[in-house]
């Protein structure tokens, strides 16, 4: 019998090393994965005193046994600890920091059509998949890794390393050439980089590699063996050079409450490696609060807002299904809707928290749930079976808005869709956003709504002139006209043909009165439009119901916040004037109207 003992001691010697060179626990009390190791250490090592010192292997296993029904006790007082009870509650309803409640039209910025970033992650990864298929022997050795949004000088991109797609390949080569980007704005703009300054691109680390070149061993070798990691994200900086960028962070009850410490960065080439306080992380890097973090930390604040004890559900809110990234100012933000406890498809408010600095930002505003508007949307297309994509928050013309695509069976975009976010009743579809956004805006104007909210980024506009040219096109099966005006020849101006029936009839040399909403962002939508040429008598059920309307379109509302812009004043002038001649004029407006 004596034989087992030192064959036990050797393979309990083994085991133990296997299992930290393969799970890579963090080596501290302070994390649960660090706990367990080191609770089965003391068991096996225990074990094997006990089977040592007494000679009789069967007093090592109830050794062993003892220890775990110690392990058992200690994990379970740490669960209750870590509970959101008395003396937890209150530090998990401020983890989150200090919410600062906005307007929804200073949380979200508006952004030109052509660069919101309407390419979700699955459609990035399979452009990206796509180019290596077009070399073959590039496809045979290596797989994709997860393509991670990011803003790389001032363009939102996707970025997707190659990794190794197996043990034999990463044997025979040890690196992969480069790394795969697409552009969030455009599903064809898909680009292979293989080179930087002239020299090749050969990654070195990462999580598909092997042994000393696997990344979290790396960083655990190079001096990081007791802190906690998670979130490994591939990111690139301003000049292209590729980096893995992994969280730090300790537990602030027990081990729960996650909280980030910084960052660690890693030269996905040369292995250099750096770590960061959350004050001093550089600029290019993105995601510093690892999502799930957030999660929680948002429905913590919401559900304990009167404490754990709230049988009544006074005041509690928690977050929708779905969270998004959204780009504003150059920074990146978590962003999701907060409904009601009990309520699945209305909001009562939208909130953004800084992917870096975790700066959070609500807007109380009643509106759809991202789910409720990809559903709305999908209805638009329900003959085709086209699917939404998740839905991008911005503003069209100053008017909150959820901005999304259609994608087909092969996952390609087919169409885009834009839904109001305040009542997801009005959703438009296009074959491009431009064609959209004119729906959407003729949409609006035909609605019997009178909330249109705007912002300070759109002006309304009215313009008497004269027609220079006009043109037609149909889209979609609608018709567009396309109007140049004596004097603006910077601008085009468009209108959908259910605008007005005089549309068909107007020629060049006209006089018309429009009137139009100007973002400064390269659109200019007409909202209603005269030809003074024609004077059609109308009835008296008509007048009752033009003055019924009145006070309802997209610029005369009386709860609209587009700002009407005196059209002799020319853009020259207005830029030439300071903040406070313009906030002097625009308060001497509000008060004559």
């Amino acid at each position: 019998m004596n034989i087992f003992k030192p064959i036990i001691s050797i393979f309990s010697a083994i085991f133990l090393w296997l299992y930290y060179y393969f799970a890579l626990p963090t080596l501290s009390l302070a994390y649960e994965d660090g706990f367990l190791f080191f609770s089965v250490c003391a068991s096996v090592l225990i074990a094997n005193i006990v089977m040592w010192a007494s000679g009789d292997l069967v007093n090592g296993g109830k050794a062993f046994g003892i220890v775990w029904v110690v392990v058992a006790v200690v994990i379970c007082v740490a669960e209750i600890a870590s509970m959101t009870c008395f003396w937890n509650d209150d530090a998990k309803y401020r983890q989150l920091g200090e919410v600062e409640v906005v307007e929804y039209n200073e949380m979200i910025q508006q952004i030109d059509l052509s660069q919101i970033p309407i390419v979700d992650q699955e459609l990035a990864q399979k452009q990206a998949d796509k180019k290596i298929g077009e070399d073959v022997a590039l496809g045979s050795r290596i797989d994709l890794g997860t393509a991670n949004i990011q803003d790389v000088n001032g363009e939102v991109i996707y970025v997707a390393p190659l990794e190794h797609s197996g043990i034999f390949k990463w044997y025979k080569h040890r690196t992969t050439p480069g790394y795969i980007t697409v552009s969030a704005s455009n599903q064809n703009k898909v680009n292979y980089v293989t080179e930087l300054n002239g020299e090749k691109i050969e990654l070195l680390y990462q999580p598909s590699a092997y042994f000393r070149h696997d990344l979290k061993r790396y960083i655990r070798n190079q001096g990081f063996r007791t802190v906690g990691l998670i979130e490994y994200t591939f990111e690139v900086d301003e000049a292209g050079r590729p980096y893995w960028v992994v969280t730090t962070y300790e537990n602030r009850t027990v081990w729960s409450s996650p909280e980030a410490t910084g960052v660690i960065v890693v030269d996905a080439q040369t292995g250099k490696t750096d770590w960061y306080s959350l004050k001093e992380i550089p600029d290019w890097v993105d995601i510093v609060q690892p999502e799930s973090f957030v999660k929680d930390q948002i429905n913590n604040w919401g559900k304990l807002v009167h404490g754990w004890f709230n049988p009544s559900n006074t005041d509690k809110i928690k977050q929708t299904d779905l969270t998004l990234k959204v780009y504003a100012n150059g920074d990146c933000y978590y962003f999701t809707g907060m409904t009601s406890v009990g309520s699945d498809e209305s909001c009562v408010g939208f909130i953004m928290v800084n992917t870096r600095n975790k700066k959070s930002m609500m807007a109380y505003m009643s509106g759809a749930t991202e789910t409720a508007a990809m559903k709305s949307a999908e209805e638009l297309v329900a003959n085709f079976g086209y699917t939404a994509t998740k839905p991008y928050p911005s503003l069209v013309n100053g008017v909150p808005t959820y901005i999304l695509a259609f994608k087909g069976d092969e996952g390609l975009i087919k169409a885009y869709g834009m839904v109001n976010i305040e009542n997801y009743s009005i959703a438009v579809k296009g074959n491009n956003l431009l064609e959209a956004s004119r729906a959407y805006m003729q949409a609006l104007a035909n609605s019997d709504t009178n909330y249109i909210v705007g912002s300070n980024e759109a002006y309304g506009y009215t313009l008497e002139g004269i027609v220079e040219r006009i043109s037609s096109a149909t889209q979609d099966g609608s018709s567009y006209y396309y109007i140049i005006m004596q004097g603006e020849n910077e601008k085009i101006f468009t209108a959908s043909g259910l605008i007005s029936n005089e549309l068909p009839l107007t020629r060049d040399g006209d006089k018309v009165v429009i009137s139009y909403v100007d973002d400064k962002n390269g659109t200019v939508d007409i909202v209603s439009f005269d030809n003074v040429a024609f004077v059609t008598p109308i009835s008296n059920d008509q007048k009752k119901r033009n003055e019924l309307d009145e006070g309802t379109s997209a610029l005369d509302s009386d709860y609209n916040k587009i700002i009407q812009v005196d059209p002799t004043m020319s853009e020259e002038k207005w830029n030439s004037m300071t903040e406070e001649e313009k906030a002097t004029m625009l308060q001497k407006f509000y008060d004559e109207n």
